[in-house]
């Protein structure tokens, strides 16, 4: 296998299993893996409430950007993947919206898969909440993964 796995990450406890399954996935299919973590943009309304939201620009998210590198490198660090597994995780940060993101660097890195996981918030709270991996599924052209909650 030539490609890749993508898995997104975003520090909680379900994507920590995610990237669990996802480096043996790796390491079974002779791959490499590509841990990401997606920075949602920020919007700011500079004329108050009800005045226009415009997005801010890369400079001013800077510390964000540093920020989730940092979460990143906590998330893989504490996934408990073996030394070998850790080594071999490769890591992204990249800025958007995560599942739209996510499908777009799986065509980019030709991925064989995207992992992701599942929060368990239920039907009813996603559909007002949003989920990741339920929009992932949506519009991801390579096969997509979702590590239920609390594997």
């Amino acid at each position: 296998m030539t490609g890749s796995i993508i898995c997104g990450v975003d520090g909680s406890a379900d994507s920590r299993a995610a990237l669990r399954v996802a480096a043996g996935l790796a390491e079974r299919l002779g791959t490499r893996l590509l841990a990401v973590h997606v920075v949602q943009p920020q919007y700011s309304s500079p004329m108050g409430v009800g005045g226009g939201a415009v997005p801010l620009l890369a400079s001013q998210r800077g510390i964000d950007m540093e920020t989730a590198e940092r979460l990143l490198e906590e998330t893989v660090a504490g996934a408990g993947l073996g030394e070998r597994e850790r080594t071999r995780a490769e890591q992204r940060v990249t800025a958007g919206f995560p599942a739209e993101r996510l499908a777009d660097l799986a065509d980019e890195e030709h991925a064989e898969l995207i992992v992701v996981g599942s929060r368990g918030r239920g039907a009813f709270k996603s559909a007002f909440l949003g989920s990741v991996s339920s929009d992932l599924i949506g519009i991801a052209r390579a096969p997509v993964v979702v590590v239920p909650h609390g594997t």
